[in-house]
């Protein structure tokens, strides 16, 4: 969330600073790709002036997980969890709009995947059946080729130099969905069949549910960046991500070393 608002800001300063010039759309647009593939190379290290640790991958040694939702009822927890592929990654479309302070955007993902292990209990609640799942042992869950693109529009006050998201659109597909978790029902083919099952129904909930997914995520993620924004400044966003204005020289991203 951090480094997406450090985007943003990242946006607007450079949107801001065409402003009673000549506006290149395209520059502006250039320079915010070269942003991203900068964050893409720091992503390993993570961004310590915003408190944010390593992204590629993301690591957390352990986690109690405890959701409780109309569809969905998970209680456990997980330990030594990675999640790989999110540098893996390529730019499609980004235009910025610097007159309608608008920015679409398309990012393809190759292969995002989770490695871990999990001692969980699983609820599935769906057309009007319940289906419960009680497993432990290791996991691997992959999304090949997913896609996400979509818009958002942000507001920069002229007086205050406050930065607001006005509107924010996210749409994802996903290629393929391959999963791999041992212990959900005993092993052997009972097991595999239950893996073919779990990835054949992410992939479609994903797919077949943009317009919810977006709407979810607009619901969520708009309030929560705008609350981030109003307690900092632009200048502190983009000084905490790492941005020099282009002064001095980037530090070569040197990933930390793990035992797992």
């Amino acid at each position: 969330m951090k480094v997406f608002v450090a985007l943003l800001a990242f946006v607007a300063y450079a949107s801001a600073a065409s402003v009673g010039e000549p506006i290149a759309s395209q520059s502006i647009s250039s320079t915010i790709e070269d942003l991203i593939y900068g964050i893409q190379e720091q992503m390993p290290c993570g961004f310590a002036g915003l408190g944010i640790p390593p992204l590629a991958p993301l690591r957390i040694d352990h986690q109690n997980i405890d959701i409780d939702t109309s569809a969905l009822k998970v209680k456990g927890s997980i330990d030594h969890f990675r999640l790989n592929g999110m540098n893996d990654f390529d730019i499609d479309e980004m235009k910025v709009n610097a007159l309608t302070s608008k920015v679409a955007y398309k990012f393809s993902f190759r292969n995002v995947n989770v490695d871990t292990s999990y001692d969980l209990a699983v609820m599935l609640k769906k057309f009007g059946f319940t289906i419960n799942l009680i497993g432990a042992g290791h996991a691997k869950i992959a999304i090949k080729d997913m896609v996400i693109w979509g818009s958002l529009k942000y507001s920069l006050g002229v007086v205050s130099g406050k930065l607001k998201l006005k509107t924010l659109e996210v749409r994802t597909h996903l290629g393929e969905v391959d999963s791999d978790i041992e212990g959900m029902l005993g092993h052997g083919l009972i097991n595999e069949k239950m893996n073919v099952y779990l990835a054949e129904a992410v992939e479609m909930a994903i797919n077949e549910n943009e317009n919810l997914i977006t709407d979810t995520i607009e619901s969520i993620a708009l309030p929560a960046v705008n609350n981030i924004l109003d307690d900092v400044s632009i200048a502190e966003v983009i000084a905490g991500a790492g941005g020099d204005g282009g002064a001095g020289e980037k530090e070569v991203c040197i990933p930390p070393e793990f035992e797992w």
